[in-house]
């Protein structure tokens, strides 16, 4: 007689020999002779199908529940090297004196994981336990059955991920990591091999054989010490290791256990999930720390995610992330990534003391810079007779390029002015301007900071004394921007430019005047909203230009060369008179109501921003701009004018037509509708005519 459920698909087939739903007839065999045969019931409920895994626990079955007449999972204890089963039977055999007691030990742990998992079975993020029990002289975890792939066979499939998919899932793992930790249990196994991808930003986290009550004992009650060097993927006792995603401290039971080891874990998730490959091992790490960096893999305009990465990735578990929540903030763009403290510059004795330290104010860069220097003689501005005294500078610079500033600064300070006690913060563009609006109505502004978004003449001294200190032909534009009443000098350029998407646009000029760029409406936007470069890339949108400045680059290749597929892109000077135009920025004062000492000094440390090792570290590894010391313009012009922005090196930056300063997407976008305008007599002198 054929029986009702299938034991391919384990759906109800009825009374047909031929199962209507996969085809398949009811012989079937067990893929391993110890296994459970088809058929079997466990518990009077659980009719047991096929085999769907196997690892050092036991193994994992494809069930029917007949009283829900659903599908389930069925994890079975049964523990290679401990016990047997001969073909055809349910009962396991259990090997006699030390192995047996090995076996009850583990069998509690197997049934503390169903308790652990328990807790639970209300998350859609975590894979449910609907029951446990024991039977059959072993034990038996009933499971939610999830019918999607690990995110080892999707990363198999895929190879890498974009970066949006990869924050998306990551988010929802460390969503799932959150409520694990919360329940003090710390999940001591992540890895792509215990993470099902259910759904676009969706996942459930499983496998909880490894994990212990934050706190509590250690599985290997006799503290052994495990050799890393001899241990690779596998397990001593309870201890779960696996190459690339297990952190040092995990491979000791005398090491402090943590959520951070769920954090490292997570990490080297994150890293494969978009380089492609999992980390280096932790003990290799440990010899040689040669984790490659993003640049190596071909991907260009991550450094945030790249830092905030590296942090979770930290050997110090010390300097990750401590909690799920904190890393989940980090990943989202809620919190920057601090620099980590390791292997920062540190000057051995007797050299001056430089001190630096990473914090997040609110959702900002600080690194602190103290430098407190012998005295030695000065040079240029008198520096010798300058005054002892201690001032606060805020920088506008991505973290990276802030260090590198901070230790040029140091550096320089040293030398030609050690009298001088300077603490510096780095603050990432798009944090700055709410720091500077709270210190401003605070009254709290540092002596020297960046006026780009508060009016100079209301906060800063006039700098007219400054003129006879700074040679302007050593700077691009200086001639001009000296002359007169000054509050604020500009450190860098902005150059005005179309990316135009060549999938949409055939037949493209090698440029574009100001004026004929309102021709482009209806397929034109402007780099000043971030929906457009997502608009910029889908074929069914008309946008095929956006107006901008070279900082827009960096996004515009995050949709183009870094998509899957790939689209093709290209970057058109936007010309005045069949010159460059350009946008003064990162200008920076002195606050007017510091000290005259600290005045004197702020002075000098404007010079210090012009400096050809400064201008050279802010501008050359970054599109925040071009440097205005002429010397450093060289090495841009021959380093960074190449690919996409060739065609710049077709004009002379030095003619550039310069505005007054502010966003090179609102200039454009009134220039050249005004230019039009002129064009055709629509107002001013020709509109009278």
């Amino acid at each position: 007689m054929a029986v009702i459920i299938c034991f391919h698909c384990l759906k109800v087939k009825g009374r047909f020999d031929v199962c209507p739903y996969c085809g398949n007839t009811e012989s079937i065999q067990v893929e391993r002779p110890y296994q459970l045969p088809y058929g079997e019931t466990l518990h009077d409920r659980y009719i047991m199908g096929p085999g769907i895994g196997s690892g050092g626990f036991g193994i994992t079955y494809k069930a029917f529940d007949t009283a829900l007449r659903t599908v389930v999972a069925v994890k079975e204890f049964y523990p290679a090297g401990l016990v047997n089963r001969g073909e055809g039977e349910r009962k396991v055999g259990i090997f006699s004196g030390e192995k047996e007691r090995e076996y009850k030990r583990r069998m509690g742990r197997f049934l503390e994981e169903a308790r652990n998992l328990a807790m639970f079975s209300d998350e859609k993020s975590i894979v449910n336990v609907f029951d446990y029990f024991e039977e059959n002289a072993t034990a038996y975890i009933i499971m939610e059955y999830v019918d999607a792939p690990l995110l080892k066979d999707y990363l198999k499939e895929k190879g890498t991920l974009s970066i949006d998919e990869a924050v998306g899932y990551m988010l929802a793992i460390l969503e799932a990591l959150s409520i694990v930790h919360s329940h003090d249990i710390i999940h001591k196994d992540i890895s792509p091999d215990n993470i099902f991808v259910t759904g676009p930003d969706t996942i459930k986290l499983f496998d909880f054989g490894a994990a212990k009550l934050s706190g509590g004992d250690f599985e290997n009650p006799d503290h052994q010490n495990i050799d890393p060097v001899n241990l690779k993927n596998g397990r001593l006792d309870d201890i779960i290791v696996k190459a690339g995603y297990t952190p040092l401290e995990q491979y000791s039971s005398q090491n402090e256990q943590g959520p951070f080891m769920d954090i490292y874990a997570a990490g080297a998730v994150f890293y494969q999930m978009i380089t492609g490959e999992k980390p280096l091992d932790a003990p290799a790490r440990m010899e040689q720390d040669n984790i490659k960096r993003f640049c190596t893999f071909g991907i260009k305009g991550n450094k945030r995610l790249e830092r905030v990465i590296f942090r979770a990735l930290d050997m110090d578990p010390g300097m990750r992330y401590q909690t799920a929540e904190e890393f989940r903030d980090a990943v989202a763009g809620r919190k920057i990534a601090a620099v980590p403290q390791r292997g920062v510059f540190r000057p051995a004795a007797p050299k001056p003391r430089f001190i630096w330290a990473g914090a997040a104010v609110l959702a900002g860069v600080v690194l602190l810079c103290h430098v407190v220097l012998p005295h030695k003689p000065g040079t240029g501005m008198d520096l010798e007779n300058m005054e002892s005294c201690s001032l606060e500078v805020w920088l506008e610079a991505d973290q990276d390029t802030g260090t590198e500033l901070i230790q040029i600064m140091q550096e320089r300070i040293e030398e030609e002015c050690p009298q001088l006690t300077v603490m510096v913060k780095v603050f990432e563009a798009d944090e700055y301007a709410g720091q500077l609006e709270q210190a401003a109505a605070s009254g709290s502004l540092p002596e020297v900071f960046c006026t780009d978004w508060l009016s100079a003449e209301d906060y800063c001294e006039e700098l007219s004394g400054l003129t006879r200190t700074i040679d302007p032909s050593l700077y691009l534009y200086f001639d001009d921007i000296m002359d007169g009443e000054i509050y604020e000098i500009p450190t860098s350029v902005q150059i005005g430019v179309a990316y135009v998407n060549e999938n949409k646009t055939s037949g493209l000029p090698e440029s574009i005047a100001l004026e004929d760029l309102v021709k482009q409406e209806g397929v034109l936007d402007y780099a000043d909203e971030p929906e457009v470069y997502s608009r910029f890339q889908e074929a069914n949108e008309p946008v095929a230009w956006i107006a901008g400045d070279l900082s827009a680059l960096d996004q515009v290749e995050e949709v183009t060369v870094e998509a899957v597929p790939p689209t093709d892109f290209a970057v058109l000077p936007v010309l005045k008179d069949k010159k460059l135009i350009g946008s003064l920025r990162s200008h920076y004062g002195i606050n007017k109501q510091a000290a005259d000492s600290q005045k004197a000094a702020g002075r000098y440390l404007l010079t210090l921003l012009l400096d050809h090792k400064m201008q050279t570290a802010a501008y050359m590894g970054s599109r925040d701009g071009i440097p205005l010391n002429k010397a450093a313009v060289d090495s841009y012009v021959e380093t960074k004018m190449t690919t996409y922005l060739s065609a710049l090196k077709e004009y002379k930056l030095e003619e550039a037509v310069i505005y007054e300063g502010g966003s090179m997407c609102r200039i454009i976008r009134e220039e050249s509708r005004d230019e039009n305008d002129k064009m055709h007599g629509l107002y001013g002198a020709d509109a009278g005519s």
